[in-house]
């Protein structure tokens, strides 16, 4: 059941649902500071607060998982989602702002997200429906960039209600989840779990390699400024910053190549080889964004880093999915994911000195080639347990 297209489809709009307040982040920030009056780390900690939430969320998962029919959490979870975003879209207060978004993503996001894992998880072929879910995803990242909020006087609300509304559309799907039963034994995983140590092992990577790209990523513009625009007076720069923001938004929608392609190679060259090949022009990418070049450059080098990330992510998360006997450690994919990309900017501030953005090179580069180093063994196992070559 949880091969039919209804079921992926239920499971991408979960996970489109589970991942927009984070995708959306920037943009909220934004219009937190410029509606609501609030300075920006005001604004950056209500947003933080939310994404840990929805880190915990399928942590949550965890217990309630094999107890609880997956439509009814389904249903509930995206409840929250509706009624959470309805109260913050009207609300000014700071404080009792930054407790409805966390429990919006505890509650509400990171359920959904949960669940979308899980249905994924639980499906044959993993690494195509992984593949289809992050195009989704990125397609509706790119789509923010282009219209929210909306209208664009709204302010806080014209982010948030079109939350509500795709939680709403999600909601119109929750009969095609499938029964835990169903979903590729998640129900009874409790009593035939195997060792759990290749799934966490695999989930470990898969947080390496987040941390990589969270490296890069929150300071992505600061580097897209510093090599388009060195040295650049005030009004050069501030010109600069549109064309960065320019660059970013053509390569993101650009990279939805990359998922696309995982979706269409599958497992029909195994995961090494594919997985090789990304991770190591991630790490040429991330090494080549240093000194002097054009904007032109400069979109290129970002598009086909993120189209090789979005390459690699079907594979990562299929590896865990595959080398989980219990059903239980796939839940844990957003929290990994979403612990790497805040882990990536904490580090960077640590061996950064004196505004250097080298280090953002550095760690990124050192964390995504030691995801390679640690994936390699991991898809061995997998290999191994389908009787394959190559994978």
């Amino acid at each position: 059941m949880a091969d039919k297209p209804t079921s992926i489809v239920a499971a991408i709009l979960m996970g489109c649902t589970g991942v927009f307040a984070i995708m959306a982040q920037p943009i909220l920030v934004e219009v937190m500071v410029a509606k609501l009056g609030m300075d920006g780390a005001a604004a950056g900690r209500i947003t933080a607060v939310e994404a840990l939430g929805t880190a915990l969320g399928p942590v949550l998962a965890l217990y309630w998982m094999t107890r609880v029919p997956w439509r009814v959490m389904g249903a509930a979870a995206l409840a929250v989602v509706i009624g959470g975003n309805l109260l913050c879209a009207f609300e000014t207060d700071a404080t009792l702002l930054a407790a409805l978004r966390f429990l919006v993503g505890l509650l509400g996001e990171g359920t959904a997200f949960a669940l979308a894992m899980a249905i994924v998880s639980g499906s044959a072929q993993k690494d195509r429906n992984f593949a289809l879910l992050i195009a989704a995803q990125v397609l509706l990242g790119v789509g923010f960039f282009l219209t929210l909020p909306l209208p664009r006087d709204a302010g806080v609300a014209g982010v948030l209600l079109p939350l509500a509304g795709l939680a709403l559309l999600a909601l119109l799907t929750v009969g095609w989840i499938p029964q835990p039963a169903a979903a590729g034994g998640h129900g009874a995983a409790a009593g035939h779990a195997g060792p759990i140590a290749p799934a966490l092992a695999a989930l470990g990577v898969l947080a390496v390699w987040c941390t990589g790209l969270g490296a890069l990523w929150a300071f992505v513009k600061l580097v897209g400024l510093s090599v388009t625009c060195p040295g650049c007076d005030e009004v050069a720069a501030a010109a600069a910053k549109v064309r960065v923001g320019q660059a970013l938004g053509l390569s993101t929608l650009v990279a939805v190549v990359g998922a696309l392609a995982a979706a269409a190679l599958a497992d029909r060259f195994g995961r090494i080889l594919p997985v090789t090949i990304a991770l190591g022009v991630q790490v040429v990418m991330v090494l080549l964004l240093q000194g002097e070049m054009p904007w032109w450059q400069f979109a290129a080098t970002a598009a086909t880093f993120q189209a090789f990330w979005n390459l690699t992510g079907p594979y990562m998360m299929g590896t865990v999915a595959l080398n989980d006997t219990t059903g239980r450690i796939s839940l844990l994919i957003p929290t990994a994911q979403i612990g790497g990309f805040f882990l990536g900017p904490t580090l960077v501030g640590v061996f950064m000195s004196d505004g250097d953005l080298g280090a953002v090179n550095r760690v990124s580069a050192a964390c995504i080639a030691l995801a390679l180093v640690l994936f390699i063994p991991v898809a061995r196992r997998v290999s191994a347990l389908k009787g394959g070559v190559g994978h």
